[in-house]
């Protein structure tokens, strides 16, 4: 009988000191129950996977990578990248600060007629590499997700521009032909091209920020660009000068040949030629 009591009091105290150590109902509810305005809380309540960046490194991820981020429409490595960057921007720089400023030059410093068709070709080819630089530069955009960038934008722009520029050329090539002195459609074609590459290598150094290259890079196209510039610049001035100079020579022996010292024309015309 007494070690049935004892059992009793036992169990007793036991089941006190579990009902003791359990939580309260409303702390439970407070556990359980996440306060949706705490961030912390609302953080713990949802998965962990949520909130945790997937694949920052991998292929399908644009995190880190200049522009929006978010998933990739091309998977691909960081090397690819890089390396598609690098080729896009070698392409481009060589086409605008190089290949069309060259052309550009041959048109004035070689002899008829071959010079306009080295002109047209080095125009053409430099065309062609522009144009595989923008396919270059879509599918990095398609990449890093900047394709509503300022440098992407304007690229576009160039690129429709550019499709223009043969067609002004070839008109003003025929037009010239025809009629053997400039047109207005010479001079659309000149300045219009001018403008092109102008804002051609303007936006290639917009490139280059929106890529954080290096300094040293910036500096070397900034100067490859400048001597280009300066360089046909100068070609420009000499031509112009060169051009004067031989239409002035050209009306002088005109005007000496219709009209010979101390005769006029009328009495050159009435001379008797033996």
């Amino acid at each position: 009988m007494r070690l049935s009591i004892f059992y009793q009091l036992a169990i007793l105290f036991t089941c006190k000191a579990l009902a003791s150590s359990a939580p309260s109902e409303s702390s439970l509810q407070q556990r359980t129950t996440p306060d949706i305005e705490s961030p912390a809380s609302f953080h713990n309540a949802l998965p962990a996977s949520i909130f945790k960046r997937q694949n920052v490194d991998g292929p399908d991820s644009a995190a880190g990578e200049p522009g929006h981020g978010g998933r990739r429409t091309i998977k691909t490595t960081p090397a690819q990248r890089r390396t598609f960057r690098i080729a896009h921007g070698t392409i481009m720089a060589t086409a605008f600060t190089i290949g069309f400023p060259t052309g550009a030059i041959f048109i004035r410093v070689l002899k008829p007629p071959n010079h306009v068709y080295i002109h047209a070709a080095t125009q053409i080819i430099s065309t062609l590499m522009a144009f595989a630089g923008m396919g270059l530069g879509i599918w990095l955009g398609l990449n890093v997700r900047y394709l509503d960038y300022v440098h992407t934008i304007i690229g576009f722009a160039v690129m429709g521009c550019l499709v223009i520029q043969p067609i002004l050329g070839l008109i003003h090539h025929l037009r010239y032909k025809k009629v053997k002195r400039s047109t207005w459609w010479g001079f659309v074609h000149r300045w219009y091209g001018r403008t092109i590459v102008v804002v051609g290598i303007v936006n290639g150094g917009l490139g280059l920020l929106l890529a954080e290259n290096t300094r040293a890079g910036e500096i070397a196209y900034a100067v490859v660009g400048g001597l280009a510039g300066l360089t046909y610049l100068m070609v420009v001035v000499q031509w112009i000068f060169r051009t004067r100079a031989v239409e002035k020579t050209a009306m002088k022996q005109k005007k000496d040949y219709m009209e010979p010292a101390g005769e006029s024309r009328e009495a050159v015309g009435l001379m008797h030629v033996p």
